[in-house]
């Protein structure tokens, strides 16, 4: 194969990519509720800080993961502070921390507990 054919077929491979168009194979990272996204595997979290608390959703291939599957902890770092908060569910794929402040610049990890398999998910959140 000369430079040229190999030139050709990669602008042939290069050119999806190069497109712009968003391919969701395992759903949308779109924010649905005004948060910020994580997906990690298949599982897509998002994050909503709210001034009475944070919310996180969760679905896998844009379908919600209701909240009594799991049970959810937050854990925050801004600085040197560190905290912790259970997140509860709130029906249909939502976990609250009722008077939980995320303040700017934090670092969230959010851990998903299987309630049945006692398998973990966790997703990193870097809050602006």
């Amino acid at each position: 194969m000369n430079f040229r054919t190999t030139l050709t077929a990669f602008a042939l491979l290069a050119a999806p990519l190069a497109a712009g168009g968003t391919a969701y194979a395992h759903g949308s990272t779109k924010p649905q509720h005004g948060g910020i996204v994580q997906m990690t595997g298949e599982t897509v979290m998002e994050l909503v800080n709210k001034p009475a608390g944070v919310e996180l959703y969760v679905r896998e291939e844009d379908e919600p993961i209701p909240s009594t599957n799991a049970s959810a902890k937050l854990s925050m770092a801004s600085g040197a502070a560190k905290k912790e908060a259970v997140l509860t569910p709130a029906g249909g794929n939502k976990y609250v921390g009722k008077g939980v402040k995320i303040p700017s610049g934090s670092k969230v990890t959010v851990t998903l507990v299987n309630n049945t398999t006692r398998a973990k998910t966790f997703a990193t959140f870097a809050v602006k």
